[in-house]
């Protein structure tokens, strides 16, 4: 006589359900292993000086980019991010193509041409502030026409001048900071605290020498300092509203 064990209907129901879960977990894996990796820029408008940043679904090993029509510019990978900083401003309202070869870390593949656009300013002013080198120097632009070139100083270690964009905001003839004990004349508000204005001077007005020699170099408490008729010049010039880019990385 022989006996058939069968098993209880519990522990079949939980065997079906461990290999459907099983099943369907394989599956998934299948599909994520196959996913294509896809590529596209995180934002449709840029800025003239703004980086920008290109996310993959994936991270990356490595990339390759070229710009139409060629700017000089520099890139980095890091994560899934590609970040490109043009070295000069790209055309307000124009369209570039940017070509992209990456890798990721799995081994996938992908070229893209993807096109950005650049905002357009029109006539309008606005101010490039360039403080990853030296000298320090401010830029301003009219569209895309250079108007001015001035040397500045930026925020020294400890007090660095803050990095992106902001519009400017109000302006004043002269301040005086009891806690710097130091003052400047023709300040122009860039975010806050942070300011152009003219080089240093004392609580009667005069120009501190010694601050005034560091011009073109690191020197402020994180404001950005230009020469007296640089100062002046922006004041009378670069409305309130123009956009600012700060740039020092």
């Amino acid at each position: 006589m022989f006996w058939v064990w069968r098993a209880p209907k519990a522990l079949l129901a939980a065997a079906v359900a461990g290999a459907a879960a099983a099943l369907a977990a394989g599956v998934a894996a299948g599909f994520a292993a196959v996913r294509p990796l896809e590529l596209a820029p995180k934002d449709a408008v840029v800025f003239p000086m703004g980086a920008v940043v290109f996310e993959a679904t994936a991270e990356l090993r490595e990339a390759r980019v070229r710009v139409e029509p060629p700017v000089p510019f520099t890139y980095q990978v890091s994560g899934r991010s590609i970040l490109l900083r043009p070295s000069d401003p790209l055309r307000p309202g124009g369209t570039y193509a940017v070509e992209v070869e990456a890798t990721d870390t799995a081994g996938r593949s992908i070229r893209r041409v993807l096109p950005i656009r650049v905002q357009p300013l029109s006539d309008a002013f606005w101010v490039y502030v360039k403080l990853d080198s030296l000298p320090h120097r401010v830029y301003v632009y009219r569209g895309d026409e250079l108007v001015r070139s001035m040397v500045a100083s930026g925020g020294r270690p400890g007090f660095e001048t803050p990095e992106g964009v902001f519009r400017i905001q109000n302006r004043g003839y002269h301040f005086f900071s009891q806690k710097y004990q130091e003052g400047a004349y023709y300040w122009v508000r860039i975010i806050g605290n942070y300011l152009f204005h003219s080089v240093p001077v004392d609580a009667e007005g005069n120009v501190i020498e010694e601050e005034a020699k560091k011009l073109g170099c690191p020197a402020s408490h994180g404001c950005v300092r230009l020469s007296f008729p640089d100062a002046k010049w922006l004041y009378d010039h670069v409305p309130d509203g123009a956009w600012v880019v700060i740039d020092r990385t």
